[in-house]
């Protein structure tokens, strides 16, 4: 038995038959030893599960194949079930892992201590087809390292899949929240009040930008689940804030939030938003102009120029 600890990483795959190779050498070429590697095929459509066997062959892998798709959340929460390791990471299979990157994050951790539950780093992106694009930190994002609630409330500063989180996090919330499309703002929310963040400026991640990915529908009309969700995570954050600082940091956010809604026609969202405004005590001139542009489902492209001004 090895001394070191125990690593699980939760491969998550859902039509990711062109890269499922390359991701899949990145993981077993990590310098570190004691690695415990759990695979979920989300009933891909094409081929990507004979390449997973193909990949996996004679090796000691976990390999689940959903019948129907579930999803991300649910996905990683039946791997997350199965899993032994002190310290986890979410492995999109269309994304590539640097030769050391889960020996630097585990010396990280246990540098850090105990209070420490995700520690996180810079990363490389690249298009659909390998071309680079820019580095996550060119981007400018002020980050911030602790406690990060109010930080995360007002903008996301986190590159998802550089993430290792401690077993205790996971365990701690629950898993991820099935009933979302996506994880990654209500895993941050949720999981920030307790547990400290620590970033890293290591380049260790190449994330893949691929155009029929979640975090893109996300921008594309209509798609009012991922909308839905985000609208979701902040009712949650209004339960949780406690102070003045963290109620202008949602505010901040719920703006930004209910803008991108609104161009991206998502009208139930831009309800909810409102309403957590109205709860808050909150409303003002951009938040009632966005809201009722909503109720007619205006063009939006008609008062962009005046909700400029507003702002």
């Amino acid at each position: 038995m090895s001394n070191l600890p125990l690593v699980s990483v939760i491969c998550l795959s859902y039509n990711h038959e062109r890269y499922i190779k390359e991701a899949l050498e990145s993981l077993f070429r990590q310098t570190y030893e004691n690695i415990e590697v759990i695979i979920v095929d989300d009933a891909s459509e094409d081929k990507s599960s004979e390449e997973i066997e193909r990949m996996i062959s004679g090796r000691e892998v976990k390999y689940i194949r959903n019948e129907i798709n579930l999803g991300n959340c649910r996905s990683f929460n039946k791997a997350f079930a199965q899993s032994k390791g002190c310290y986890i990471i979410d492995f999109a299979l269309d994304d590539v892992l640097s030769p050391g990157r889960i020996q630097n994050q585990v010396n990280l951790f246990e540098h850090l201590g105990e209070s420490f539950g995700v520690v996180h780093s810079d990363a490389t992106i690249i298009d659909e087809e390998g071309s680079f694009l820019c580095k996550w930190s060119d981007k400018h994002v002020k980050i911030d390292n602790g406690l990060v609630f109010e930080s995360i409330l007002k903008k996301s500063f986190i590159c998802p899949p550089t993430m290792m989180i401690r077993r205790d996090v996971l365990e701690y919330l629950g898993g991820y929240d099935e009933s979302l499309a996506y994880e990654d703002f209500d895993f941050w929310v949720r999981s920030s009040l307790k547990f400290k963040y620590f970033y890293s400026p290591d380049n260790l991640t190449v994330k893949r930008v691929v155009k029929k990915s979640l975090s893109t529908k996300g921008d594309q009309k209509g798609n009012n689940k991922i909308q839905a969700s985000t609208a979701r995570v902040c009712e949650k954050a209004n339960w949780l804030i406690k102070n003045d600082a963290e109620k202008k940091a949602l505010k901040k956010r719920i703006l930004l939030e209910m803008r991108h809604a609104l161009l991206v026609q998502a009208y139930d969202a831009v309800k909810v938003y409102y309403k957590i405004l109205k709860e808050m005590e909150e409303v003002g001139l951009r938040a009632f102009f966005i809201s009722k542009l909503a109720e007619i489902k205006a063009p939006t492209f008609l008062f962009y120029k005046l909700y400029k001004k507003l702002s």
